[in-house]
Parts: C-alpha cells; structure tokens; sequence
C-alpha cells in the first residue's frame, strides 16, 4: 500500500509537470491486458503523443529511478502505445518519456530510445 501511494503522489507530481510545460493529458493509467502506460499526453509544440513512464523512489540511494525502465518495459509500453492509438483513431507522430520522482527533484527524459 505504501508504494501504491508513492506511485500515485509521482504520478500526479509527473502529471503536474507536464500541465506546466503545455503539455494536454489525454489519459492516465492506460491499461491493456499486461501492458500499462502511466500517463499519455499531447506535445503541443509538435503535436506529438506522449507515451510516459513515471518512475518514483522514496530517495536516490540506488541512483536514479529511470534506470528502472529497460528494454522490455519499452517494448511493452510500445505494445499498448499502438493499441492505444489505433483504438483512439490516432495518426499522430508519437514517443516515449520517463519522469523520475525522488524527493525533492523531478526529471524529464524526453523521446528515450535504445538500440
């Protein structure tokens, strides 16, 4: 229960961030079967859909939380990324950003990608 309202008190603060950068949230804990997305937004420099990955921690002891996110996480979040737009009818340009949450600090990874 304690990490359900860690993530949730992230989540909002990620959502926070991105409302203050001109970012519109389109949906919040998208869910298909297995896959799941935190929060999905709309660039509005670009037009662009943002797929995001809210990573918290209680303190960054372990380093930081986005280290979290790897490649199968990404390939899941891809899944549900093309579920969720062909299901909105969605053409838009899309990627994917973490938002890392420790106390005290907040940071944006924009357009992650591995090889």
């Amino acid at each position: 229960m304690r990490n359900f309202r860690l993530g949730a008190r992230g989540e909002r603060v990620a959502k926070k961030l991105l409302i203050d950068k001109g970012y519109r949230i389109l949906a919040e804990n998208v869910v298909f079967k297995t896959q799941e997305i935190d929060l999905v937004a709309l660039d509005n420099r670009y037009q662009e859909v943002v797929f995001v990955e809210v990573k918290t921690r209680w303190s960054a002891d372990f380093g930081n939380p986005s280290g979290a996110v790897n490649y199968h996480k990404l390939k899941s979040m891809r899944q549900a990324a093309n579920q969720f737009l062909r299901a909105k009818g969605l053409r838009n340009l899309y990627r994917f950003d973490i938002i890392a949450v420790t106390p005290g600090r907040v940071e944006h990874f924009e357009n992650i990608t591995w090889p």
